[in-house]
């Protein structure tokens, strides 16, 4: 008996977890590192004098900072390293997710995670997820967190002997006060020194780690605007065929079509994948003619259909969906009607109606 596509997706992502993993080791290593450091702080008798907590406070700091960056490597090399499975194509009527209204195409560019490659058409509403522009610039991130901190490192280091050096040469004191005087003064201009340098270390690194997270929330408003005029058709089958093979982009590949090649783009995209995800909450006459050529393209099989909660199926999605398959639709995946809805809830019952469907297709084929 054939594996089933979950099965399958389910092995790879243990795999990819497992290289995930150790790709975040150096930073979840730190974090231990910092932790024992934290556990020495705590036990030692003076504590709380000669700034204790403030160092603790520190280190929590770059324990936080550290987890950021290893839950943020792990995520983004699992992505990479899952294989794509299947590949799906996402149909819907255009300028359907502003205002508050729920934006399914996030959930649609995470499908990436569980070894399902998407395509869809853009609209004005539709950008890459944030999730998706921050994991595709973490090599950049890692550019600049690797110099900054070895720089800021090597000016602590720099400093901390500097100060050695300055508590070496004090004059030599003449009375025994004077003497208990310099000792506890030059203890503490060390400990300073080495607040203030740790400091500058972590805020360095955090301005890295801000520097990156800003330019994936640009880059999608930027990356939309500048896109306005782009036309997409040229290069539509390269992207299908790399989609075809699963090495297309992690996360949803959003192309620009124009007017003019709008439903040859169409039937050339269903033709390269195996499920078609069809929204019938608000099914226009072109939303019915793409229902039409999914069926001619993945069969009554490969169809998902989604509609937004609160929202019975119109008399125009039953006639689409009876036109093209002689019947109503046997199972609709509903989504929140606004943002914050139950997202994890939408997004398992639609990976699982993903593979249910893409099993179905395969066993239609063989």
């Amino acid at each position: 008996m054939a594996t089933s596509t979950s099965a399958r997706i389910a092995r790879d992502r243990g795999v990819s977890g497992f290289f995930a993993f150790l790709a975040s080791l150096p930073a979840l290593a730190a974090i231990g590192v910092l932790a024992y450091a934290s556990y020495r702080f705590v036990t030692e008798e003076d504590f709380s004098e000669d700034g204790g907590f403030l160092l603790l406070g520190l280190v929590a700091l770059f324990a936080f900072l550290f987890f950021i960056v290893a839950r943020w490597t792990y995520d983004a090399v699992q992505a990479g390293l899952t294989p794509q499975r299947v590949q799906a194509m996402w149909l819907r009527r255009f300028q359907s997710e502003s205002g508050d209204a729920f934006r399914t195409s996030r959930v649609i560019d995470r499908l990436s995670r569980f070894g399902v490659s998407a395509l869809t058409l853009q609209d004005r509403d539709v950008q890459l997820s944030f999730e998706q522009r921050r994991n595709r610039l973490a090599p950049m991130f890692w550019l600049l967190f690797i110099p900054i901190t070895a720089l800021l490192t090597y000016a602590i280091w720099q400093g901390w002997q500097d100060a050695q050096e300055n508590v070496m040469n004090l004059p030599q004191a003449e009375t025994l006060q004077q003497g208990i005087g310099q000792a506890l003064g030059a203890v503490f201009a060390l400990i300073a020194i080495g607040v203030i340098l740790i400091a500058g270390l972590f805020f360095g690194v955090m301005a890295a780690l801000a520097l990156i997270m800003l330019l994936a929330a640009i880059s999608g408003p930027i990356g939309a605007m500048f896109s306005r005029n782009r036309d997409d058709y040229a290069s539509l089958p390269r992207t299908l065929e790399r989609l075809q093979r699963g090495k297309g982009r992690r996360g949803a590949s959003i192309v620009r079509i124009s007017d003019a090649h709008w439903r040859e783009a169409v039937t050339a995209s269903l033709g390269a994948v195996d499920v078609a995800i069809i929204d019938l909450t608000d099914v226009s006459e072109h939303v019915a003619w793409e229902i039409g050529e999914a069926v001619k393209a993945v069969g009554a099989q490969g169809l998902v259909f989604i509609c937004c909660e609160g929202h019975a199926l119109s008399n125009e999605a039953r006639a689409a969906v009876r036109g093209a398959l002689g019947r109503e639709p046997s199972t609709v995946i509903h989504y929140p009607a606004k943002r914050g809805g139950d997202v994890k809830r939408f997004a398992k019952a639609l990976r699982e109606s993903i593979y249910d469907a893409a099993d179905l297709r395969g066993a239609m084929k063989h």
